[in-house]
């Protein structure tokens, strides 16, 4: 089996890992590029019956990355040496709150408060975050409007804001429709979502769509995770510990030095660890209890502030993930094993992450305008290894396994912008962006019915040495280099009267090349898309008192199309469209009682044109991505809070969805067109007999109607927050919460019972204690209190065994922390 290509290289140095994660943030000021990759060590905490291969690990660096980073550099970095003026001392925690209590966040690339922004825009603290036990995306279900995060298969999160996700997530070409950024950078590789976060001051959701300011791919909307940035000001750090059932373990440490007036370094580092919430129960006793939905990960996380001068500031950052576990709990909804916690699979799944980020963040302010260059450069490297048909030999007398399914994304961001200052009746954004994507894929299948298989392979393959139960082979190579161009402003009427106009030119160029079954049967196909895009938003705000203020907007989102990975289909087109959305939106803020109360609302139509999803073929194996002509979504939401009292805060949110495919559109189901190979071979007819062929094409249907896939047409969450002096004790600070998430179709095609995911219904609670005059943090959350088994999301998988699989949010979880900050 040849090895995937990776071009690491060059310098070497060692990292010792201990924990990443508490970092509070101020606004995006961030840089540089390395390369991370992992290399075997030692360990005295891993999973059951191995040692595990975290600790020691050992960071690549790029060398020709800094010639990538020059052009981004250099402009700024020279306005930065040439000033003589020495910059004060900035606190690297950015106010989170004004003096008025509102949050200050960063929206569309300029700061402003939560509450003045006149979009759907929702911010989480670091505190919230870690009081529900937030420690990735797809935690964050329930907690922001519209918001939904799944998973589409073991290794690829699907997050979707209102109802606008990623329905060709099988396909390596097809781009997200809500795109995920740190610290304003956007995050290429879809399978970089399941890292955890890391040392963040507060996690900002915009929903709707942003292709002005943020452009392709955020169709849906934007989740912006945001760091704490270095203090010059003084030493400081924290160092957390958290155990729990499962084998739970994390611990965190952050180190923020001051090396001078002008320069400062923060780095933290994160260890997690515990026991798969599933078990695999078919393999054998080699294997022990061989859990699934378990996590063994490092992280790490280092950043450099330099301001030589009160006009110029220098942010590099490097940030770095692994993990190595056994991966996602599928449960076949075949299982004859009632329990959703135990997996009746009998090929080991493995699961494999190394994520690198490297971004520089260099900043002039000439006084009436501040330039910014934001330079990246990141890596993502995926193994995994799959039971494709989720079941036993026992059960069904055949086996489908893939040994591996690899993904590599490397891609490198250059933007510059120019944002105004002052409080001028005019405030604007102009910049360029560009953005180079190199994509590969290789995965190998076999399938059989013997019961102790073999999994060989030589290569060059040839019809001689052909294995007798190799089934699929890809070896998918792409890229893709995007230009755009974009402008924004917004003008004051009157006083409380103002509106925005936004403007941004896309172009998009991408080629690829994909081989199946090595050229055996066929040469490889290429194919290559290039298409320009505008996008834009208009919008007119009113300020009815100083609390409360009115929106409407109309902005047009983008996503491009791409290369399905297929050569000679009947019905699937060889290349798909892009997708296009017209948002209109008509909102509210408010403040009541002194600001002692909020409510935001916002209500919406989205007209949505070429909807991207993955559809079979009558023809096996020709499968990829097609586009529906036309679907409409519709919706409101809510979120609020009180403070009843100086020490009882209510808050919640509340959504409503709802949606169609419009017109008439014939299309395939690969489920339906998989029971219709089985009909035939059960009659004799090979998979590619024009009998096979022909009534696979009679299982096409009509999807006028239909409701889109991720839409819960209800969702919400409610809190509570206590706190309580304890005289000259402390203060023990409570909290619970219940999320509700509605039941949705998962799939276009809404085929009966098989597409609908379930609702459910989860409670969480946390109670820290901060003992007084000291700098010692006790806490303990116990999440999903009445141990419900949630379904958070199904995967229908296009290929293969064409199962159908069932993903349950996590068990009950009780886990205590103590946290030390100087």
């Amino acid at each position: 089996m040849a090895a995937l290509p990776r071009s690491i290289s060059t310098l070497l140095f060692s990292f010792r890992e201990h924990h990443i994660q508490n970092l509070a943030i101020e606004k995006d000021r961030i840089g540089c590029h390395l390369i991370f990759d992992a290399a075997a060590g030692g360990g005295s905490i891993g999973r059951q019956g191995r040692r595990p291969s975290n600790w020691g690990r050992v960071i690549e660096m790029k060398l020709k990355i800094k010639f990538m980073l020059l052009a981004g550099l250099a402009v700024p970095a020279a306005f930065g040496v040439a000033s003589t003026a020495m910059a004060a001392s900035e606190a690297a925690g950015a106010e989170l709150e004004t003096s008025t209590g509102d949050i200050i966040v960063t929206g569309e690339k300029k700061e402003t408060t939560l509450q003045k922004a006149p979009l759907a825009i929702t911010a989480l603290s670091n505190e919230a975050l870690q009081q529900s036990n937030i420690t990735q995306l797809i935690d964050m279900n329930g907690f922001v409007p519209g918001l939904t995060v799944a998973n589409s298969g073991s290794f690829v999160r699907v997050v979707s804001i209102r109802g606008i996700g990623y329905e060709a997530s099988d396909n390596l070409s097809a781009e997200p429709g809500t795109s995920f950024h740190i610290d304003g950078v956007y995050v290429v590789s879809p399978y970089a979502l399941q890292q955890d976060f890391l040392d963040l001051q507060r996690v900002e959701v915009l929903r709707g769509p942003q292709g002005t300011v943020f452009g392709q791919s955020a169709t849906g909307g934007i989740i912006n995770a945001i760091t704490t940035k270095p203090d010059t000001g003084s030493t400081s750090g924290s160092m957390q510990l958290e155990l729990g059932n499962y084998d739970l373990f994390r611990s965190t440490a952050t180190l923020n030095v001051p090396v001078s007036d002008t320069l400062a370094v923060r780095g933290t580092v994160q260890r997690y660890y515990h026991e798969g919430f599933a078990r695999q129960t078919s393999l054998g006793p080699n294997y022990g209890r061989y859990g699934l939905d378990d996590a063994d990960r490092v992280s790490g996380k280092i950043s450099l502030l330099w301001t030589p001068n009160d006009r110029f500031s220098a942010q590099i950052t490097a940030q770095y993930f692994n993990a190595d576990e056994h991966g996602a709990a599928q449960k076949n909804l075949d299982d004859p094993d009632p329990n959703p916690r135990r997996i009746s699979q009998d090929y080991p799944n493995k699961y494999k992450l190394d994520f690198f980020l490297a971004y520089a963040d260099l900043r002039y302010d000439f006084g009436a305008a501040t330039l910014k260059s934001l330079t990246s450069y990141q890596t993502t490297r995926n193994h995994n290894q799959i039971d494709v048909d989720r079941l036993d030999y026992a059960s069904t007398g055949e086996y489908d396994a893939q040994p591996y399914w690899n993904n590599s994304v490397d891609a490198f961001s250059q933007e510059f912008n120019l944002t105004s200052n002052g409080d001028g009746p005019l405030s604007y954004i102009v910049g360029a962006y560009f953005l180079y994507q190199k994509l590969g894929q290789d995965i190998l299948e076999y399938r059989g019915t013997d019961a102790v298989p073999s999994y060989d392979l030589t290569l060059p393959l040839t019809f001689a040495n052909y294995p007798y139960n190799l089934d699929y082979a890809l070896n998918s190579r792409q890229s893709r280099y995007s230009y755009a161009a974009f402008a924004q402003g917004t003008y004051k009427l009157s006083d409380r009267l103002s509106a925005t106009v936004g403007l941004r030119f896309n172009h998009d160029n991408f080629k690829s090349r994909n081989s199946t079954l090595f050229d055996i049967f066929a040469p490889p196909v290429q194919a290559r898309t290039r298409e320009d895009a505008v996008t834009g938003k208009g919008e007119i705000d009113f300020e009815i008192t100083p609390a409360n203020m009115v929106y409407a907007s109309i902005s047009r989102g983008y996503k491009p199309g791409g290369v399905s990975n297929n050569s000679t289909p009947l019905l699937v087109p060889l290349t798909y469209n892009s997708e296009h959305v017209w948002a209109y939106e008509l909102g509210a803020k408010n403040r009541f009682a002194g600001g002692r109360a909020t409510f935001n609302a916002a209500a919406f139509f989205y007209d949505y044109k070429n909807l991207q999803y993955q559809e079979e073929d009558p023809i096996p194996y020709q499968g990829g991505v097609s586009n529906v002509p036309k679907t409409r979504i519709w919706g409101a939401e809510a979120e609020a809070t009180v403070d009843l009292t100086d020490h009882l805060r209510l808050d919640g949110n509340v959504t409503y969805l709802d949606g169609e495919l419009v017109g008439d559109y014939i299309t395939l189901d690969p489920s339906r067109a998989h029971a219709a190979t089985l009909a035939a071979a059960a009659l004799g007819y090979g998979p590619f007999d024009a009998y096979t062929i022909g009534l696979r094409a009679l299982q096409t249907r009509n999807t006028k109607g239909n409701l889109p896939p991720k839409l819960p047409k209800w969702q919400g969450t409610i809190g509570a927050t206590h706190t309580l002096e304890l005289g000259g004790l402390g203060t023990l600070r409570s909290h619970a919460e219940l999320i509700y998430r509605g039941k949705f179709q998962y799939r276009i095609f809404n085929d009966g019972a098989r597409d609908v995911v379930p609702g459910y219904t989860q409670v969480n609670a946390n109670v820290v204690f901060m003992p007084q005059d000291t700098r010692w943090t006790i806490g303990l959350t116990v999440t999903n209190i009445f141990d419900k088994a949630g379904i958070a999301s199904r995967y229908s998988n296009p290929f293969g065994s064409f199962t159908t699989s069932d993903m349950y949010i996590p068990p009950r979880q009780a886990i205590a922390s103590v946290k030390y900050e100087f």
